[in-house]
């Protein structure tokens, strides 16, 4: 990586992963250079990935991250596959109101589009789906909408 190395936020960020009880910080490599991290590893997970990346972006010195990090144990899975399977973890979860999201797959990456009533419930659905086996991306379309379901982002 050359002599722009700064090891006192590598560390920092190490630190950051130690801390986390979701994910297992052995097998991850982090090098920081000119404000970029750079992970490389192995992790069990989609999920555990993200929480990765997350923890890192929350160090101070951080300004992008580089996901180098792979899946070990990823499971290919049709789109029909895995979006039943994320639909059905929603409708298992009785702390969830998805009555009103829909989800698509394509490829290992999951869309969550409709309303909900929280930016809570929101942020729980994709959880959710980061959980599953073969997510590899989530990305979250669902608007949050107030009580008569107009979304929060068109009132005046």
């Amino acid at each position: 990586m050359g002599d722009l190395r700064d090891e006192s936020t590598e560390a920092a960020v190490k630190r950051l992963l130690e801390a986390d009880t979701r994910i297992d910080e052995s097998e991850i490599e982090v090098t920081v250079e000119d404000d970029i991290a750079f992970l490389s590893g192995s992790v069990d997970g989609a999920a555990e990935r993200q929480a990765i990346i997350e923890i890192v972006k929350t160090a101070a010195a951080i300004r992008n991250v580089v996901n180098r990090l792979l899946l070990r144990n990823y499971i290919e899975r049709t789109n029909d596959e895995l979006r039943e399977s994320v639909r059905n973890a929603l409708r298992r979860d009785i702390s969830l109101d998805a009555g009103l999201v829909t989800v698509e797959a394509s490829g290992g990456e999951v869309t969550l589009r409709g309303y909900v009533e929280s930016f809570a419930q929101k942020n729980a659905i994709e959880d959710v789906a980061w959980w599953i086996s073969g997510v590899t991306e989530v990305i979250n379309c669902i608007e949050v909408a107030d009580e008569s379901g107009v979304p929060l982002d068109l009132k005046d």
